[in-house]
């Protein structure tokens, strides 16, 4: 690409999501100088070209195409995992956390990735955009019997001071997802019963909008605190590699691993001598009982299939 054309791309979303222009009268100016959209969920995005364009809907299609439907009298788990910042990290602990919740929820057949890529290349998987994120969780919506089924997310980006995940493509798009458009989106899905995991700094925001009988929320720090482990170049996030790649991936249901996962990340951060991410978890009792039940009926299957 032409340092031109990247630098055009640069001054646009900087111009769009920063408004470092000179202050204006009232304070909701102010607040829309700060916010272009107006708490609204979305993002300032530069158009991919026509052929990038359908290749970004041909995989996401692809996705859709492999869900398969509920089964009747029976709780099925559909999975969505997605990485909103175009650092390979990201879309690693996605990818991989997909494969590991998958198999551990018994969501094979049911599972969707999206991911904002890893700033190079051809893309594997079909953006993590605020739309395709709401498609997603549309079609999700769709195929499940909400009173019985369970939706999974996992969620991993960098996190903003006042509770939002950043949602980052270099030099194309930009924008945010808040805790309260999630809920909404969620909600507006007729996505009932859920489970909500966050792999992001600050990211203990999303448990107080987000908190029912009927959610179980897991975040990787409290409201005020980072978390660690987000170089580009690392496999996993410190929140990732202790709650998935050990924890989940050695057996642990996710409540209990979560819990397995707080106490090794502690001890990671007490021997790099780092402030305490102090992850964070609210759990629902409605949800945790069909949780429970379908964690007991993936053990049993992948026990058969071994």
């Amino acid at each position: 690409m032409r340092l031109s054309t990247i630098a055009a791309r640069v001054a646009f979303l900087a111009a769009a999501l920063l408004l470092t222009a000179a202050p204006m009268g009232s304070a909701q100016q102010a607040q829309q100088q700060r916010d272009p959209l107006n708490g609204q969920f979305g993002a300032i995005e530069v158009a991919p070209g026509p052929r990038e364009a359908a290749q970004q809907e041909r995989l996401f299609q692809e996705q859709v195409a492999r869900l398969q439907p509920g089964r009747p009298g029976q709780p099925d788990v559909y999975l969505l995992t997605a990485a909103f910042w175009s650092d390979p990290v990201f879309e690693r602990e996605a990818s991989q956390g997909a494969e590991i919740l998958s198999k551990r929820l018994g969501a094979e057949g049911r599972t969707m990735t999206l991911t904002l890529g890893v700033g190079s290349g051809e893309r594997t998987f079909p953006p993590a955009s605020p739309f395709f994120l709401n498609a997603a969780l549309g079609r999700i919506g769709q195929l499940i019997n909400p009173d019985e089924d369970l939706v999974v997310l996992f969620l991993t980006s960098h996190g903003n001071p006042d509770g939002s995940i950043a949602i980052r493509e270099h030099n194309r798009m930009g924008g945010a997802l808040r805790p309260a458009n999630l809920r909404q989106a969620l909600d507006d899905a007729g996505i009932r019963n859920r489970v909500v995991i966050v792999s992001a700094c600050f990211s203990g925001a999303f448990i107080a909008p987000l908190m029912n009988p009927n959610t179980i929320i897991l975040t990787a720090s409290s409201p005020s605190r980072t978390s660690f482990g987000c170089q580009p170049n690392r496999e996993w996030t410190y929140f990732g590699d202790a709650f998935l790649a050990h924890s989940v991936q050695g057996g642990a249901g996710l409540v209990q691993g979560f819990d397995s996962a707080t106490r090794l990340i502690a001890q990671w951060e007490r021997e790099q001598r780092l402030e305490p991410s102090q992850p964070q978890k609210s759990v629902g009792p409605r949800v945790a009982e069909i949780l429970a039940r379908v964690e007991r009926s993936a053990s049993a299957a992948n026990v058969g299939s071994n």
